[in-house]
């Protein structure tokens, strides 16, 4: 077992390295393989893997910004989750075609598993469009090549009808 201290609200490199520490235990698992993810608040921060096209400190700009805004917890998770390499199914995407189990505790009202940390290991329906209109809505800047990817909507996840994410392997 590794215990890693990672900072919250604001998400540090130690969440960083953790969740690519996290993606590369995952790697070549097989179908016999069963991977027991335990979820629990805070992990939207705790968690994090910028997109492709954003740094740490993009996150950390953006996190706190989100933070300042008023967005609600939904809200601040779907942006997240569509800035992540991680969350919104990413992370069970990553662990087929081995089985996963997750388990959550819950601090979002409603108790959304596809709310509750972003989400790494259920998909959602939320979309990039949905991202962009609430960095739009609260006035949260990204970096342009963010946006243009959220406008070709192209930092996609993982959809509820993915295979793995339904108890079967992904393709």
């Amino acid at each position: 077992m590794e215990i890693v201290e990672a900072a919250h609200p604001v998400p540090d490199a130690a969440g960083m390295q953790a969740a690519e520490r996290i993606l590369q235990m995952v790697q070549g698992l097989s179908k016999d393989d069963l991977v027991l993810c335990l979820i629990s608040g805070g992990g939207s921060s705790l968690l994090t893997l910028p997109a492709d096209g954003l740094t740490l400190a993009d996150k950390q700009d953006i996190n706190k910004a989100l933070l300042a805004s008023g967005a609600n917890i939904s809200e601040m998770n779907c942006v997240r989750k569509h800035l992540s390499r991680i969350k919104g199914g990413r992370l069970a995407a990553a662990c087929a075609p081995a089985r996963v189990v997750t388990l959550t505790i819950s601090d979002v009202p409603g108790d959304d598993p596809a709310i509750i940390a972003s989400g790494p290991t259920v998909a959602d329906a939320s979309t990039c469009a949905d991202a962009l209109a609430i960095l739009r809505r609260y006035r949260i800047s990204v970096p342009q090549t963010v946006i243009a990817q959220l406008e070709r909507a192209s930092l996609k996840r993982p959809s509820r009808a993915t295979p793995c994410l339904r108890g079967r392997a992904c393709n």
